[in-house]
């Protein structure tokens, strides 16, 4: 190309070859070498984001398939759930969010539903989404990791053969009978049996708490502290835990029952 400052031809390039000077960048940026390098560099990330998005996608749908697998396999054969390690880790907790929904929505909806008589009168206690259900939610949430991160030290302190994903996968899978214990349950309760309903959500209670960490550590044989003594401390210590995050929800509830009884005066 002919240099605008010297007037010789010149190689292709920024710069004159002959004097230095800068050469105009049109022909230079426009050639088709650098155009496809610029359409390639366009159109890479698009590329590289959708083929992320598809990773996630396809995890996600083997991660739910998986699961449905592993709850109808206990579904139809609770004894199964010895047999559960930690490759259903995964399924473990999102049994432990299942039951978790569960319990915070009917604890949403009940609560939600109390009045209070007065001389004729009803009162509607009011209580906000945060307080009646994501808070309970999270709680009994971590409820579950607690009592699995109970369960776990109790089965090192018998010395067994156990790591805490496979802890999490057992007690998940042990607690699907009680999931379905629960449900039944407040089937029971919307058609008008509340004995039955006490009945098994309390049967239900119990299984979370106290049922499945028994399960599990009565699996393998105890080469260390005497299993009698471990399951009467683990006990207690959930029964403190659970005593612990049910004052929280009975502070709410008096706390919405203080509010609707000043509101009415």
């Amino acid at each position: 190309m002919q240099c605008p400052s010297c007037g010789l031809e010149s190689e292709e390039g920024k710069y004159c070859t002959n004097c230095g000077a800068e050469l105009p960048l049109s022909d230079y940026s426009s050639s088709p070498e650098n155009t496809e390098d610029t359409s390639a560099e366009e159109q890479n990330p698009p590329a590289e984001t959708e083929q992320q998005s598809n990773e996630t996608a396809e995890k996600l749908k083997t991660t739910g398939a998986n699961f449905g697998h592993f709850f109808m396999a206990l579904l139809k054969n609770p004894s199964e759930a010895r047999k559960a390690n930690k490759s259903d880790f995964s399924s473990g907790i999102i049994m432990f969010g299942l039951f978790s929904l569960l319990i915070a929505l009917s604890y949403h909806l009940m609560i939600n539903s109390l009045s209070l008589g007065s001389m004729g009168l009803s009162v509607m206690i009011e209580f906000s989404f945060l307080d009646s259900f994501v808070i309970p939610f999270i709680l009994l949430f971590l409820l579950f990791f607690v009592v699995s991160g109970l369960t776990f030290l109790c089965s090192k302190l018998t010395v067994q053969a156990a790591k805490f994903p496979d802890i999490v996968a057992k007690y998940g899978a042990y607690l699907v009978p009680f999931f379905i214990f629960y449900i039944v349950g407040i089937i029971f309760s919307l058609v008008g049996f509340p004995a039955f309903s006490i009945l098994l959500t309390s049967l239900s209670i119990l299984g979370l708490l106290l049922i499945c960490p028994t399960f599990i550590l009565l699996e393998q044989p105890s080469d260390g502290f005497d299993r009698i003594y471990i399951l009467l401390g683990l006990y207690i210590t959930i029964l403190l835990v659970y005593g612990f995050f049910m004052r929280i929800f009975l502070d709410a509830i008096v706390g919405a029952l203080m509010n609707s009884i000043m509101g009415g005066f």
